[in-house]
Parts: C-alpha cells; structure tokens; sequence
C-alpha cells in the first residue's frame, strides 16, 4: 500500500480513537438525576439510562480494540490484508470503514 494512502488512514485511525475516547468517558459519568429521587420512577430512569450508557460503553471499547488492532497492524506493515483470504482490503473500503479486518467479498461471503 501507498505511504501516503497509510499515513492518511493511521492519520484518520486516530482520530477515531480519540473521538471513543472522549465519548467512552463521557458515558463513563455516573448518571445523576439528583438527589430528590422521591419516587420509583425517577429511580427506574436512572437505572435505565445506567444500563444503556453501559451497552454503549461496551460497544465503543469493542470498536476502540479493533481501531487499536489496525493500528497495530500499520506498525508491523499488515494493513488492508484481508484476515481471511489474505488479499487486499480495497483503499475505498478502508476509506470508508478504516479498521476493517475482511475485504469486500469475504464481508459479502459471511453476510450470506
């Protein structure tokens, strides 16, 4: 792959990574609907909310690991290899979903 082309996708990589950075801690919060909980309602609420900020949480690490694991691969010269056929993952492909791990007809082939 292009030097340029790598730069530009660790470049972009990057800047993923810091934006699940922000938002993992920023869901991280605890959730504080103040102290005048006087009914279950507003308790049930912030259950609620707790439990689908965690979903999200999880979510953002999980897609923080993978962003990690491309970047890892641009350090050992790996990236845009297709982990299952071991072809070229498409420049356009990685344009558009940076930390993709299949090319386009493995991602095909594994929708079916």
């Amino acid at each position: 792959m292009d030097i340029n082309l790598l730069v530009t996708f660790k470049n972009k990589l990057a800047a993923v990574k810091e934006t699940l950075i922000r938002q993992i801690a920023r869901l991280n919060k605890p959730v504080d609907m103040g102290d005048d909980t006087d009914s279950f309602d507003e308790e049930t609420d912030e259950a609620v909310e707790f439990s689908a900020n965690a979903g999200m949480v999880d979510s953002l690490k999980r897609r923080a690991r993978r962003v990690d694991d491309a970047l890892l691969k641009i350090a050992k010269g790996v990236y845009g290899v297709c982990e299952k056929c071991h072809g070229e993952i498409e420049p356009k492909l990685l344009g558009i979903d940076p930390e993709s791990r299949h090319c386009r007809e493995c991602k095909l082939k594994m929708q079916k």
